[in-house]
Parts: C-alpha cells; structure tokens; sequence
C-alpha cells in the first residue's frame, strides 16, 4: 500500500526536465542555447518564440522553438516515511493504527517519459509530459503486540513486504533562463499527476533551480551545470476492498520523502542544432540516487 504511493510521488519527483540557458561571449543576458549562428534579421522564422526577432538583432543565438524528448530515468534506494496509517469502513472515520504498527520503504523506479516542449519566448519554455513508471519497492514493517496477563509486556514482529507496480503519468511545466555571458541561470517547475490504480491519483509540484557554464567539447556546444531541486511529494494514499457483505474497507497512508531535497550535476551536448542529449546525474545525500539520459530532437 505505502510502497505504492512512494512510486507514484517519486516518479512524479524524478521527471523534473533537464533545462539550460547560455548566451554569446558578449551577450549581457542570455535566452537557452544553440549551436548554430545568429540569423540574418531579414530571414523567415517560426511564429514562436515571440520577441525572436529583437533577440536576434541583440546577437543572441536562439534555438528551435519545438522539441522532443524520450527522457528515461532511473532511481534507486529512495527513503520513504509512512507518517500514519488508517483503516475503517466506508462512510466511518479511519482508526490509526499508527501506535503499533510503523511503516518505511525504499523504492526503485524506472521511468520512459515522452517530452513536448515550445518556446513561447527566448527565455520561457513550457512543456508536457507522458510516461509510463516501473516501481519495484521494499517495505519494513514493525508490528508491536502488548502481551496479556499481570506484568504483560510487548512482542515486536518485524516483516519485509516487496511489490511491483506499473502505471501511468503526465504533466505540464515551464522553465525560465537567464544568463550573462558564457553563465546561465534555469529556473523549473512542474506539475504531475500518476495513476497507480488506486482510489485518488497522486500529485506533485517540483521545482529546480541549476546554474552552470556553456563551453565546448571539441566543436561541439557542451552546458554543464549543478542544480538542486524541491520534491514536494508528500500526500496520502488511499485505497480500498469490497467486503463479501457489500460493505468497503478502507485504507490510507500519509508519506513523505525522508528527505525533501535532491542534488544533481548534468551536462547536454549539442551534435546539432537539431539533435541533443542530456545527462544528468542526483543525489538526495541519503542513499538515494537518480540517473537521467534524454535524447531531444528539436525543429521549426
């Protein structure tokens, strides 16, 4: 049941794109990156970006305003905490059963996301998200027994509950850039949905600040950046179970990430204007870790 919910919020939590933004060796403040030379101010273009043409006439490079993405994700060992737990019959308020009974797992996820994105300014890019989400997680359960009779005591039963579980998730999110020089500056944040199959889908907002140096590796474009991000995944599970009397059992549990932080250090190399693949690499400094590879295909 808790390992379930840890899926569903920390696949939400794991999507957060990979975005980032340079400018020209000269340019004061700088859109996202590209490759290829600024254009002339009398060629055609896409509607999108608007405000491309007064970019360009300051000698900042744009990128092609449409992209896509296959991003896949792979997380391990992240930490969960049940907070509670409550069980009852529908239409009655849930017993805790927090008081003897404590919870945790540790999930692992793999994600394949498609990503759609546009950039609606040279430095806003919005975008959506659908994927499908792999967990496998490890539950610890700890059962306390008070013992009966004068001068009871406690009996303590400890059980490893695994599972597996396959569902679906999609989102929308935006990214703003800034940059002075080859330095540039990304702001993110995205909203997401999963349906793991029970009662209420789970939700998530995650927001990411990085910050990094555009150079080149050979004469290929290279961003490299460190960032750190907000997973704010907490929330309650519910599920339930049709009693042979046709009355329903009833279940919820609150969980939280044990920590709500996550660190990365990531790159994207451009082999073209149109093809690019980012690498990313995070950490939470609690045992978990994430690994991101993104191919991106961009166009007008």
């Amino acid at each position: 049941m808790n390992a379930a919910h840890v899926a569903a919020a920390l696949v939400a939590a794991i999507l957060a794109p990979i975005a980032c933004a340079s400018g020209e060796e000269t340019g004061p403040v700088a859109p996202p990156p590209a490759s290829a030379p600024a254009a002339a101010p009398d060629e055609s273009h896409s509607f999108f970006p608007l405000l491309a043409d007064e970019a360009r006439a300051r000698g900042y490079e744009l990128p092609l305003p449409y992209g896509a993405a296959l991003v896949l994700t792979g997380l391990k060992d992240r930490e969960i905490e049940v907070t509670d737990v409550r069980l009852g019959l529908e239409g009655n308020p849930g017993t805790s059963i927090s008081d003897f009974v404590h919870l945790g797992s540790s999930s692992d996820v793999f994600n394949a996301n498609f990503k759609a994105d546009l950039f609606v300014l040279p430095f806003l890019n919005v975008y959506a998200l659908l994927g499908y989400v792999h967990n496998e997680s490890d539950t610890h359960a700890e059962i306390t027994i008070s013992t009966p009779g004068p001068g009871g005591g406690e009996v303590v039963y400890e059980r490893r509950i695994p599972t597996e579980l396959d569902g679906f998730i999609g989102g929308l999110g935006f990214a703003l850039a800034g940059g002075y020089q080859n330095f540039f500056l990304v702001a993110d944040v995205s909203y997401i949905q999963s349906d793991l199959g029970f009662d209420d889908k789970f939700k998530a907002t995650i927001a990411t600040v990085r910050a990094g140096y555009r150079g080149k590796i050979g004469t290929l474009p290279l961003q490299m950046w460190l960032g750190v991000g907000s997973w704010d995944t907490a929330a309650t599970a519910v599920g339930h179970t049709d009693l042979p009397d046709g009355s329903r059992f009833v279940f919820e549990a609150d969980q939280r990430p044990h920590t709500e932080w996550m660190y990365d250090v990531g790159s994207n190399l451009e082999f073209s204007k149109k093809f690019q693949l980012v690498a990313d690499v995070g950490f939470d400094l609690d045992g978990g870790y994430l690994v991101v590879v993104g191919p991106t295909w961009r166009f007008d």
